[in-house]
């Protein structure tokens, strides 16, 4: 079972920091997710939000701010990390959960991706979902799987099946659909027959995890180190 690091070790530190990455690792965490978003200026940097307003009060836009500028603003003393800065300090043994929250990020990610030699322990991912389509038939070399949510009240069936014929590594489903057992019995089946891993986002109850813990490849949690002892405790 793969434990990815949501936002780093986010419940005990500022999200999509270096320190919050550092800790993940720290204690345990087989990999790291986190969001990336591009500067004015280029630079992809990791962050969550299109603004600052949760984080830090003011109504500013990544988009439209160049990364010094970006770098004026910290929690505890973390500023916002470019992606380069958080790559550089992923040891190699350690995997990567990059989820793109804009189109415009992904060749300039990949790249950097790249220049670190972690193209083998990266699964990128994206609600965007024409764009990791688009991706997988452009780097076939490379794992990309579709994260979804909202959009599963629709029509979750016909959803997922839609997704699975673009042969994804990935299917990144939220933790809200393991309250519908039925719907979550039958997507997770669909999913494996295709042989695509099934990561399941933000996973922060236990008891819910024993629920599914046969049906999934991975969490994405908050609470890193309560999964990491619980499931090495289990092992």
């Amino acid at each position: 079972m793969v434990i990815f690091a949501h936002r780093g070790y986010s419940a005990k530190f500022p999200e999509n920091t270096l320190k919050a990455f550092k800790k993940g690792f720290e204690y345990g965490a087989d990999g790291l997710e986190l969001d990336l978003r591009m500067t004015a200026d280029g630079k992809i940097v990791v962050i969550h939000d299109e603004d600052l307003q949760r984080l830090f009060g003011v109504q500013l836009k990544v988009a439209e701010l160049t990364l010094n500028e970006l770098k004026k603003y910290n929690r505890d003393g973390e500023s916002i990390p470019t992606f380069e800065e958080v790559l550089s300090i992923i040891p190699k043994e350690k995997l990567l959960n990059a989820e793109f929250k804009e189109h415009r990020v992904a060749e300039n990610a990949i790249e950097l991706i790249r220049k670190y030699s972690l193209v083998e322990n990266s699964v990128i991912s994206s609600f965007h979902h024409d764009l990791i389509a688009d991706l997988i038939k452009k780097y076939p070399q490379m794992k990309f799987g579709f994260l979804v949510g909202e959009e599963l009240k629709d029509d979750p069936i016909k959803l997922v099946e839609s997704l699975l014929e673009h042969k994804p590594y990935s299917m990144h489903l939220p933790h809200q659909l393991i309250d519908y057992p039925d719907y979550f019995n039958i997507i997770c089946n669909l999913i494996k027959k295709h042989n695509v891993k099934i990561f399941i986002w933000t996973l922060d109850d236990l008891q819910k995890y024993e629920k599914v813990k046969n049906s999934i490849d991975g969490v994405i949690t908050n609470d890193v180190d309560s999964f990491v002892k619980y499931l090495r405790a289990k092992n």
